[in-house]
């Protein structure tokens, strides 16, 4: 009997030795549970304006380090009470102003702080609806005055769209006149009125606009108004090395273009 054994052409009885791809079977085996047990687990949660880059990311990382990620999504206001609450998570990346927050109690560890994106407003309209002209500041102010009806989210959202919404809409001139036909609604399930034609347009996070309507365009640039995120390693992290590097990879230049496939706009 004759076999290939590690290079080396051998006859007699082929039991008696082990093939290169045997050894080369068994070799990999062993680096990936060394790999598995070295491995750590990192805790992230953000804010929903994030996570269409954060889900790119995290994969990335998770292929490159071998880390795992167990990821939380809020609102603002859920991620900044789940924080308040004395959760443990060892990333956070939410709005710059709500990282302040988070500072001033003591859970940031500012060696580990950056700023990772910003993102604007946009419109959002039905699938099957011809975008209005928003590309300039008498075109977005007729597009609104012509709009029956317009959705936005709730003001009283900390850090949230409608904040920003309503300063568009103040800057544009246009507030007083389209008070009576603003509704106020839930991020999906106000597009969801868009998507059925029971509200004509919205705007909303550009990052945050749904698949099952359309993105008409972004606000004119002498109106937009923006959210910078930042990413941050937290004082309660167990997995501080592993949490800095994810941090790290959030930040990345090799990131900007999830970022950017986002509608965001990336800060390195």
């Amino acid at each position: 009997m004759t076999g290939i054994f590690c290079g080396r052409t051998f006859a007699g009885d082929a039991k008696m030795r082990v093939p290169c791809w045997k050894a080369v079977a068994a070799i990999s085996a062993l680096l990936l549970l060394v790999r598995i047990a070295d491995a750590a687990e990192v805790t992230l949660i953000s804010v929903g304006g994030v996570k269409q880059a954060l889900d790119k990311i995290v994969t990335d990382y998770t292929k490159e380090t071998g880390n795992q990620v167990k990821y939380a999504v809020g609102s603002p206001l859920i991620v900044s009470k789940r924080l308040a609450d004395a959760e443990v998570f060892d990333v956070i990346v939410q709005s710059a102003p709500a990282m302040d927050d988070y500072a001033k109690l003591g859970g940031v560890n500012v060696d580990a702080r950056v700023r990772v994106a910003r993102g604007g407003i946009g419109m959002a309209i039905r699938k099957d609806a011809i975008p209005p002209d928003i590309s300039t500041l008498d075109a977005f102010k007729k597009a609104i005055m012509d709009a029956k009806s317009i959705a936005m989210t709730d003001t009283a959202m900390p850090n949230g769209s409608g904040i920003l919404t309503q300063l568009i809409f103040n800057d544009a001139g246009v507030m007083d006149a389209i008070k009576s036909k603003i509704k106020v609604v839930g991020l999906d399930p106000g597009q969801e009125q868009i998507a059925k034609g029971e509200i004509e347009i919205g705007f909303f996070n550009i990052s945050e606009i749904r698949s099952f309507v359309k993105f008409a365009g972004a606000v004119p640039g002498s109106l937009q108004k923006y959210t910078n995120y930042d990413a941050a390693v937290t004082t309660k992290s167990t997995a501080t090395q592993a949490a800095a590097a994810l941090v790290r990879m959030i930040a990345s230049p090799t990131s900007a273009v999830h970022w950017k496939s986002a509608g965001m706009e990336p800060a390195h």
